[in-house]
């Protein structure tokens, strides 16, 4: 019974493979097979073995085609909208990995960055790691889709990209790693699509440090300049608060800045 039901299962992941699809639930290989759960995980521990399978949870299984054995692993936007759907969870890639997709990430993150609206602990899938930021309004935030072998994934738009970096800068890299990634990331950003990310966030500190830091940069992106005008427009109505540049605390070197209402308590550094 155990050679047939892993000959199956074989065939089972062979056919999917087939159709372009590289994961598949428990639920699903149960219903396909028609066998016992318990015949059903001994087939599968004997793919596991023979490295064809990952189980990133309990009943969410992927497919290691040859090409991807070596990282133990396939790419995580092959799969990221497959597991997010299988959680019942909204997402979006973001922040350093989101940046990729605009050509503005300087190196490649070392992590898989996705942001949804639970918080839920990393998953680490060979050499893939797969970090989760949680943030509560998530299905309010644009989004573009990109085409990848197994579909399409869900990506931050290029300004909500820039709002997040500055919001999650520890997990971006600290904030001159942020201001280098803006330097890339400002030839993709649209003033209005800015603007209007500013009104809608109910946000504003984000918005003070973005103009800030973009405005010590020595850029000559086309936009910049309306984008700042904007920007600056925008601060000048709301008045907001003077705020830390960064959460260090305030020492005799800190500037007030007084266009962004920003104290400047760091220097910024591109590594451009």
């Amino acid at each position: 019974m155990f050679m047939k039901t892993a000959k199956h299962l074989t065939e089972y992941v062979i056919s999917l493979e087939e159709k372009g699809e590289y994961c598949f639930t428990t639920n699903q290989a149960l219903k396909a097979l028609g066998v016992s759960k318990k015949a059903f995980q001994m087939s599968l521990g004997r793919l596991r073995k023979k490295k064809q399978l990952v189980t990133l949870s309990k009943k969410f299984h992927l497919i290691i085609s040859p090409e991807y054995r070596s990282i133990g692993c396939l790419p995580p936007d092959h799969f990221i909208s497959a597991y997010m759907q299988f959680l019942n969870l909204p997402y979006y890639v973001c922040l350093l990995s989101a940046a990729v997709y605009y050509g503005a990430a300087h190196q490649k993150p070392q992590v898989f960055q996705v942001m949804t609206n639970r918080q839920i602990n990393s998953v680490i899938c060979g050499k893939v790691t797969i970090n989760f930021n949680f943030k509560k309004n998530i299905s309010a935030m644009p989004i573009e889709t990109f085409a990848v072998p197994t579909g399409y994934v869900k990506i931050a738009t290029p300004e909500v990209t820039a709002m997040d970096l500055l919001k999650y800068n520890k997990s971006s890299g600290g904030i001159n790693h942020v201001a280098t990634v803006l330097t890339e990331l400002i030839e993709k950003i649209d003033p209005e699509k800015m603007l209007q990310l500013a009104i809608d966030s109910g946000e504003v500190t984000w918005v003070q440090k973005l103009g800030y830091i973009l405005e010590s940069l020595e850029l000559d992106a086309n936009d910049k300049d309306k984008l700042l005008e904007q920007l600056k427009k925008f601060i000048n109505e709301c008045k907001p608060r003077y705020a830390l540049l960064v959460n260090n605390g305030i020492d005799g070197m800190a500037i007030k800045n007084k266009t962004w209402r920003i104290i400047a308590n760091h220097k910024i550094e591109s590594d451009l």
